[in-house]
């Protein structure tokens, strides 16, 4: 799969191919049925497959406040697109000039000059150009007059729910994790390189592996069953905290994550948390003993959670 950073790196192709936009923020069962449909249809007439995401993605870029929290950072979009058989990913830097595109030149001279477009697949919500003033209806218009099909993919619900980016991010904050992991189709996960703590955890025989986390992620500070992957694809089970980080200078929050029967240095290295059950609330202890005997209690209930006493999971 090649990843085309920028708009100016897009060289004109010499294949007809079929498309699909968005920010595919978490990879969710939707944009699942999306790339799928993407691939058939790449298949099918064999033309190239192309995924356009954004960065920073749209709101990010617009809004000064309440910018939405991401579900999937830009390198997992990646690695969870590259599980399907897509050609390119076209990553779409998003500034002043491309806010200022309308619908239509973003369509000709993107989509129809440089890709040669003969298929888009798109959520029947779609919305894009300037002032969001592209749709459905405006797509199937070009599509007649530039000879491009438009194929739309109906949201997808469960449980009465939307499945979309925003809906998962509002049951993680409800610390709806199991729900939450159901609408994306796989556990939610936090990425990230392992850093020095306090080691308060190591004295009282819990050492813990901690990510600095952004403060604008859904997920809610406590208790959770996790699975951790690192070396080479390898996985363990364990438990984590999230908490607030006692700095002042960065005001972010902190992963703590304790691996069961594994004495692992992973400082430096890239982490990948799979969050599967909350299991508590934050806590506020007075002493070590204190925090040793509830982390034990937590211990036991993770243990009973997974059912399963193996170091490396397959």
């Amino acid at each position: 799969m090649k990843i085309i950073r920028g708009i100016n790196h897009l060289k004109n192709t010499n294949s007809n191919s079929v498309v699909s936009i968005g920010n595919f923020d978490g990879i969710h069962l939707g944009h699942q049925k999306l790339l799928s449909y993407v691939c058939k249809v790449g298949e099918k007439y064999k033309i190239l497959t192309t995924i356009i995401l954004f960065e920073p993605q749209p709101l990010e870029f617009l809004r000064k406040e309440n910018i939405p929290s991401r579900l999937t950072s830009f390198h997992d979009k990646i690695k969870y697109i590259s599980l399907w058989k897509i050609d390119q990913i076209l990553c779409i830097k998003f500034n002043d000039y491309f806010s200022s595109l309308s619908a239509k030149d973003f369509i000709i001279k993107i989509l129809i000059n440089k890709l040669h477009i003969k298929f888009i697949v798109i959520g029947n919500d779609f919305r894009f150009g300037f002032q969001r003033n592209g749709n459905v209806k405006f797509l199937k218009k070009l599509g007649k007059k530039h000879n491009f099909k438009v194929i739309l993919i109906q949201t997808y619900y469960q449980n009465n729910i939307k499945i979309s980016s925003t809906n998962i991010r509002k049951l993680l904050s409800e610390d709806k994790i199991e729900l939450s992991n159901s609408f994306l189709g796989h556990p939610f996960s936090i990425s990230g390189k392992v850093i020095h703590g306090n080691a308060i955890g190591r004295t009282i025989g819990y050492p813990t592996a901690n990510i600095l986390l952004n403060n604008n992620l859904s997920i809610t500070n406590g208790v959770y069953a996790v699975k951790i992957r690192c070396f080479f694809n390898k996985k363990f089970l364990g438990i984590s905290n999230i908490k607030n980080k006692n700095n002042y200078v960065h005001k972010k929050r902190l992963l703590e994550v304790h691996l069961f029967n594994q004495n692992i240095n992973l400082y430096g290295e890239k982490i990948e948390v799979f969050i599967y059950k909350k299991i508590r609330n934050e806590f506020i202890f007075h002493s070590k003993d204190e925090l040793k005997n509830q982390i034990s209690k937590d211990v036991e209930i993770v243990k009973n959670y997974f059912k399963i006493n193996q170091k490396i999971l397959t």
